[in-house]
């Protein structure tokens, strides 16, 4: 498809760039609206104004699942008779951090050194920015035409707390969702202008190790003094000792059972690695993650092979006794960690955790307790799926060539799709935010603009035959 061959794609990008100014105010004033599922803040009136923007376009749409965090379920029908399932989230991580450049719910412009004109706002780029522009994009082409596919909406308020009920929604809706694939459109561009799509997911188990004071020793009420620690042992050195004992000094997972647990790779799983690994800049990748150097001493498919596809561990956060300013001594009753495990197709949640819980009783750490907070299986879908392909030629329609990642090591429920409903799954956009998860998270306005055409684009190709 050439831009002088599809005159009505031509129109709806004239449209969505003579309404830009009305959407990117529709997207700020989205980003204002709080939605926290950790503490549940404006949960509810964010999926009631999802609800309104599918009813904007002509669809149907309610609330389901849990009243406390509802998933947002519609569809609307189009001129072909292809159907694209479109995955999103409403949701966002709490606010927590200092040093915010505006108040992170005031979505205020600012002009960012390299970047120009952006959105700060928590939000903005994981991921309200994208899913307002998808609806802008989607209004945009009721306007100039109509809608070139069959649409189902699953935008849910829980992936930020790992989507506890979004799996039980899908499987009880399993025979309304028959679907040509699946979408989730995302902000997929770096600060240089790199834009990538991602075809697969690494699993994950987010997990509390907790510590306490008892029979294996330490205080068992409250704090003690510090000088205690003569007599009595620390349930914080404990903790840490067992954390130790999960990995080796490179930080490689050492437990039975998950170390080295690497699923083999189909042919074109290793060619597609090829070629992204023939256009990976390594240096350019750690200018973008802040870092200086790689824990790998690797380079090219190696290094891209051992950290998309094998099993680590990260410690998340860690809290014992006294974190104050001041001086004091004390002998922790108790000591947390949060860990998360990621993994790649040759493994399981359950099977991850039997084999941490084993590994620390092997060793002694039996008192340790393991809560198991949220997980996440792998998903992966065939890079020769026609929807794949399809979303190569549409960043290539706007002049951009994507790397292609067959897995990623971040998180979503995607698998509820490729492994339940067994429906190829891929993630990208063109548009560019950055900060997620800290302070002065952002997207680019220009970045916004790409995004919505991007949209458009993708959902005429995905309707031709």
């Amino acid at each position: 498809m050439e831009a002088h061959s599809h005159p009505l794609l031509a129109r709806v990008h004239r449209a969505i760039e003579n309404g830009f100014a009305e959407d990117l105010d529709r997207c700020r004033r989205f980003l204002r609206q709080k939605s926290v599922s950790a503490s549940g803040e404006g949960i509810q009136q964010t999926a009631r104004t999802v609800t309104r923007f599918i009813e904007e376009i002509g669809g149907q749409a309610h609330l389901t699942g849990p009243a406390s965090h509802p998933i947002v379920y519609g569809r609307v029908g189009g001129s072909s008779p292809r159907t694209l399932i479109i995955y999103g989230m409403y949701d966002v991580q709490p606010v927590e951090e200092s040093k915010w450049a505006s108040p992170p719910f005031a979505a205020e412009l600012q002009v960012l050194p390299g970047l120009g004109e952006c959105v700060i706002a928590r939000g903005a780029v994981n991921s309200k920015g994208a899913l307002c522009g998808l609806f802008n994009a989607l209004r945009a082409i009721c306007r100039a035409d109509r809608l070139p596919l069959n649409l189902i909406f699953t935008i849910e308020g829980e992936e930020e707390i790992g989507s506890p009920h979004f799996e039980q929604f899908i499987r009880s809706h399993r025979d309304e969702l028959a679907a040509d694939g699946v979408v989730d459109f995302d902000f997929s561009e770096d600060s240089k202008g790199r834009v990538s799509m991602h075809l697969g997911l690494k699993g994950i188990v987010y997990l509390n190790l907790v510590c306490r004071g008892g029979a294996r020793g330490g205080p068992t009420v409250t704090p003690v003094h510090g000088s205690v620690s003569a007599w009595i042992s620390s349930p914080v050195w404990r903790l840490i000792h067992a954390l130790a004992s999960l990995t080796d000094e490179r930080e490689d997972i050492v437990v039975e059972g998950i170390r080295g647990r690497v699923a083999d790779l189909s042919s074109a799983e290793k060619e597609i690695l090829r070629r992204l690994a023939d256009d990976f800049d390594e240096k350019a990748f750690l200018v973008e993650m802040k870092s200086l150097c790689f824990r790998y001493d690797r380079h090219g498919i190696e290094l891209l092979r051992k950290g998309l596809y094998s099993p680590i561990v990260n410690i998340d956060g860690f809290h014992a006794g006294y974190t104050g300013t001041a001086t004091k001594t004390v002998l922790p009753r108790k000591a947390s960690a949060k860990i998360d495990i990621r993994f790649g197709p040759d493994l399981e949640p359950d099977e991850v955790v039997a084999k941490l819980r084993e590994h620390l009783s092997d060793r002694g750490f039996d008192d340790i307790e393991i809560e198991v907070k949220d997980s996440y299986t792998w998903s992966k879908t065939d890079p020769t799926e026609p929807i794949v392909q399809k979303m190569i030629r549409a960043y290539r329609w706007h002049g951009v060539e994507p790397q292609v990642w067959p897995i990623a090591t971040w998180a979503a429920p995607y698998f509820v799709f490729s492994r339940i409903l067994r429906l190829p799954v891929v993630s990208g956009g063109l548009g560019h935010g950055g900060r997620q998860h800290v302070a002065n998270e952002y997207m680019t306005v220009k970045g916004l603009l790409d995004f919505e055409r991007f949209v458009a684009t993708l959902l005429y190709l995905l309707a031709e035959d």
